[in-house]
């Protein structure tokens, strides 16, 4: 190889090397902060001086926050199905203890619940990082898919049970994550465990016997396996 070549590509790496590093840095340092504020009161001002870096500065990195809050949420996302799907390829793993896996995840990242909340329901979200958020949505709902169909759900079904049964368990952990008022941890988590339970009982014993017919009659759209 030239000699010249090597250097500019050595040069090359270390640069990516470095940004990729500065990018960890901005992450730690705003996983930091959601963790002890609302990410509401999170600015990127708030980021970069956590950072220590410039405000000027962190915009060479990532184009707003909601570039990094999608960030965070695709590594925990893979930090948490990594655990999961390793569960669920042994073959043993019940739909009840896959709802108990989800309530766990979130019970225990409040941040994160917020996050996705934030990208579900408001409508300022910055286009680039709402697009990544639905490629991150697609990622995971392909994926449950295959593990419904391995436990008998029809083809045809299958992507709008999986929509369903993510939209119920985080509706459920979303109103009920803090409920009943006043109660203790334990027992707000064992409440959320029951209704978690019980919405996986339901969507199993009925994996069966969806009537897309009638579903079709009242103008839902159900898209097949590996569609949004």
């Amino acid at each position: 190889m030239n000699p010249q070549m090597s250097k500019k590509s050595t040069f090359l790496q270390l640069k990516e090397n470095e940004r990729a590093y500065r990018r960890d840095i901005i992450l730690s340092a705003a996983f930091h902060l959601f963790g002890q504020y609302s990410f509401h009161d999170v600015g990127m001002r708030d980021v970069a001086e956590e950072a220590g870096i410039s405000p000027a500065s962190i915009y060479r990195y990532f184009s707003s926050r909601d570039d990094i809050l999608v960030e965070i949420l695709s590594q925990e996302i893979s930090n948490g199905r990594e655990k999961q799907w390793r569960r669920v390829e042994s073959g043993d793993t019940t739909l009840e203890e896959i709802a108990a896996g989800i309530v766990d995840f979130f019970w225990e990242r409040e941040s994160t619940l917020q996050i996705v909340g934030h990208f579900l329901w408001n409508y300022d979200v910055d286009e680039e990082a709402k697009q990544k958020f639905r490629g991150l949505q697609k990622s995971y709902l392909d994926e449950f898919d295959r593990v419904l169909l391995g436990m008998g759900c029809e083809v045809k079904n299958v992507r709008l049970l999986s929509k369903s049964f993510f939209a119920s368990l985080f509706g459920i952990i979303a109103s009920y994550r803090n409920y009943p008022q006043g109660a203790d941890t334990e027992n707000a988590y064992n409440n959320l465990h029951l209704l978690a339970q019980a919405t996986a009982g339901i969507f199993k014993n009925g994996m069966q016997h969806v009537d897309l017919e009638a579903i079709h009659g009242v103008g839902a759209s159900p898209h097949a396996p590996g569609h949004e």
